[in-house]
C-alpha cells in the first residue's frame, strides 16, 4: 500500500475510490467484449478505445473517461456512491498499463483481420478485468505478493 508521512511521523495510508475503479473496469470489459464480438474495424475501434483509456488514463488521469464520468456525473448526482478503501495502487497501475498495451495489441490484430490472435489476447485480459471488478482479486497483485513471500522465506531459512 502507498503511504504518506504525516506531520507526527506516522504513516497515513492512501485510499482509492473503488467505485470509480470498478465502473472503469466494467466499462473497459464491456467495450472489449463488444469489440471482440463485432470484430473488423468497428470491433478494433471499441477495443482500441478501451486499451487507450486504460493506458493513457494510467499516466494522465483526465484521459480516463470512465472515471471522469463517475467523478463528475454519477457520484455528484447520487447514481453511484463513492467508497474509499486502502488499496495497493502501485501494482494495479502496472497491471493497468500492461492491460492497456495488451488491448491495443488485440485491437491491432482485429484491424489486421487476425481475430483468433485478438481473442487470445483480449479474452484473458477482459476476464482478469471482470475478475478484479467483481471480486477485488488483482492477479498481478497476487503474483507479486506470492513472489515477495517466496523471496522472504528463502532469505530467512
Amino acid at each position: 500500500m502507498e503511504s504518506v508521512e504525516r506531520g507526527d511521523g506516522a504513516a497515513a495510508v492512501l485510499t482509492v475510490d473503488v467505485t470509480a475503479r470498478k465502473a472503469h473496469q466494467y466499462a473497459v470489459a464491456a467495450l472489449t467484449a463488444l469489440g471482440l464480438l463485432l470484430a473488423g474495424w468497428a470491433g478494433a475501434a471499441l477495443v482500441g478505445v478501451a486499451g487507450a483509456v486504460m493506458l493513457l488514463g494510467r499516466f494522465w488521469w483526465p484521459a480516463d473517461l470512465f472515471r471522469q464520468f463517475v467523478w463528475r456525473v454519477a457520484e455528484p448526482r447520487g447514481w453511484l456512491t463513492r467508497r474509499d478503501v486502502p488499496e495497493d495502487r502501485q501494482t494495479r497501475r502496472i497491471a493497468r498499463a500492461l492491460g492497456g498495451i495488451a488491448l491495443l495489441l488485440s485491437a491491432a490484430a482485429l484491424a489486421a483481420d487476425g481475430r483468433l490472435i485478438a481473442l487470445l489476447i483480449g479474452v484473458p485480459v477482459g476476464g482478469m478485468i471482470v475478475l478484479d471488478a467483481s471480486t477485488d482479486l488483482c492477479l498481478l497483485c497476487l503474483v507479486r505478493y506470492q513472489a515477495r513471500l517466496a523471496r522472504y522465506r528463502l532469505a530467512h531459512r
